[in-house]
């Protein structure tokens, strides 16, 4: 039982996991209450880890490829030119700075932790509003 959890706990990769998962759940069918509680509570703890890093390396990925797609791309406004780098929507800025939603953006505008000056507001694309990509605090 013990051999088990810790073939679970210790999986490196989605084979060794699965692996360890169809034995855990192989020897389930006969273990006792106390061990069916004990296998569950590893593989939910692994699960939750496995998410965890999971989301994890998809929020890098997304990351590098919003920084690969703006590189060196300007947005030009009134004869003056601004990298795509440096400013983006609300949405992107909570995704990179880990805001929960855009509400708490606004708010921040509305109190004026987000400098004027680093708000701008496109009219031609529907008054969107780009947001320089810089860490404020509230």
């Amino acid at each position: 039982m013990k051999t088990l959890i810790k073939n679970l706990m210790s999986a490196a990769t989605q084979d060794e996991y699965e692996s360890a998962s169809k034995e855990g759940l192989d020897y389930f069918a006969r273990a006792t209450e106390e061990e069916r509680s004990q296998i569950r509570k590893a593989m939910l703890q692994k699960a939750d880890e496995m998410m965890s890093d999971a989301i994890k390396t998809r929020q890098k990925a997304a990351m590098l490829i919003s920084e690969f797609e703006t590189k060196n791309i300007s947005i030009e406004i009134d004869g003056l030119k601004y990298p795509l780098s440096e400013w983006v929507t609300m949405k992107e800025y909570c995704r990179r700075f880990g805001l929960k939603n855009t509400m708490v953006l606004n708010n921040w505008i509305n109190r004026k932790i987000v400098p004027k000056e680093n708000i701008l507001k496109i009219s031609q694309l529907n008054n969107l509003r780009l947001i320089k990509a810089v860490p404020y605090k509230a």
